[in-house]
């Protein structure tokens, strides 16, 4: 089963990655602006964040064998349409219906991994969300490849429809556990939502994500306006970047048997934190990659040691707590993107990663700060059984 979890996100994450990259084909091909291009992102995150909670609210209490292999093969049908429709709006609506009802993959393979394997909570979503990094670094050569060999744009959806119709057979002849069958009262969900360490664990993730979505998007554009670097090399270095976020969860994985969580995020955040404040004062271009693959080892804990930590809370809910916490996700993937471009717009880009630094000094800080609040929280949960 834990690897059913880790196919489900690595489909869903690459299903996000393709569309970047095949963006200048689909505006040459339906000839729209930009602005009308970023509107499908915009889809993109909104489908996504109340798809993925919703969904992972219905994951706790419904058949998640049916309901994990609907989203499959919804993600499916909307990749497939996606590669077969003609105008902008058609395909506008199709990305909002495929990521309001096929973004949830991860989501419902984590609830249900979680929910087999509580002991192994932290270890399993750190190798989860590897699989998470592998399929931002597939996605890029993908397309690329397509492009290659003469194929349009539309292929790549076509392809992608493909591995999530695997992904649609492979959960109907695996056993998975039942859900409770017991439908959540308000007042429970309503007692999740409020727990302040829940709040908290929602916080710190939004914030992670511009250090991972909001570092990485800007980093070619960075490379080739402000560094002078040529497009064949500025294009290529996010994979130095993906490589050390892969390498640096694997890593997560087997030091979980020796350090605590604490212990490794603090340490992760200290290293990429470092990592970007050599990034930007050195000038050597080599230099930059060794920093740019060291940040990406320092960022990988941040986020599955976070939401591993939040998902504890509620070993029963797992789907629930999962939910709502990659609904930060999506919020955040929402809002930093177009915050930090904003800023790239009017400061540069290198003034803008200087922003990125203060939200993980802010990430540590807090970390540290809260940490006996967190702990003392945890005891009175155990002995009281409130949260």
């Amino acid at each position: 089963m834990p690897y059913l979890a880790f196919a489900s996100n690595f489909t869903w994450v690459m299903v996000i990655g393709i569309l970047g990259p095949s963006i200048p084909k689909i505006i040459e091909d339906l000839g729209i602006s930009y602005p009308q291009a970023g509107l499908f992102f915009t889809m993109l995150s909104l489908g996504s964040l109340f798809g993925t909670t919703l969904t992972g609210i219905a994951s706790d209490y419904l058949n998640r064998k049916a309901l994990f292999a609907l989203v499959a093969l919804v993600l499916a049908v909307g990749l497939a349409s996606m590669g077969l429709a003609s105008s902008y709006l058609v395909i506008l609506l199709i990305i909002l219906f495929y990521s309001l009802f096929g973004s949830p993959a991860g989501t419902v393979g984590q609830s249900i991994m979680l929910s087999m394997y509580p002991h192994r909570r932290e270890r399993y979503i750190s190798l989860q969300t590897s699989f998470a990094a592998l399929g931002s670094f597939t996605a890029p050569l993908l397309v690329a490849l397509n492009f290659t060999v003469g194929l349009s744009w539309r292929w790549t959806f076509i392809e992608a429809g493909g591995l999530a119709i695997l992904l649609f057979l492979w959960i109907l002849i695996v056993r998975l556990p039942r859900a409770s069958g017991r439908m959540m009262s308000r007042g429970n969900i309503s007692r999740i939502l409020g727990n302040p360490r829940i709040l908290f664990s929602a916080l710190l993730i939004f914030l992670s994500v511009a250090p991972d979505f909001g570092f990485s998007y800007w980093l070619a554009e960075h490379f080739k306006t402000e560094l002078g670097v040529p497009l064949s090399l500025s294009s290529a270095v996010v994979s130095v970047f993906l490589i050390g976020m892969i390498s640096g969860r694997l890593l997560t994985s087997r030091l979980l048997k020796r350090f605590s969580s604490a212990r490794i995020l603090k340490a992760g955040m200290a290293l990429s934190l470092i990592s970007l404040i050599v990034f930007l004062t050195v000038p050597w271009i080599p230099v930059k990659l060794v920093t740019l693959l060291l940040y990406g080892l320092g960022t990988a804990p941040v986020f599955p040691l976070l939401m591993a930590r939040g998902t504890g809370l509620y070993p029963d809910q797992p789907g629930t707590v999962s939910g709502v916490l990659f609904g930060s996700v999506s919020l955040g993937g929402m809002a930093f993107p177009l915050v930090l471009g904003a800023v790239a717009s009017a400061v540069g880009i290198r003034l803008t990663y200087i922003l990125v630094g203060v939200i993980i000094l802010a990430l540590l800080l807090a970390l540290i700060g809260t940490q006996r609040w967190w702990e003392r929280l945890g005891r009175q949960a155990e002995g009281g059984h409130t949260l």
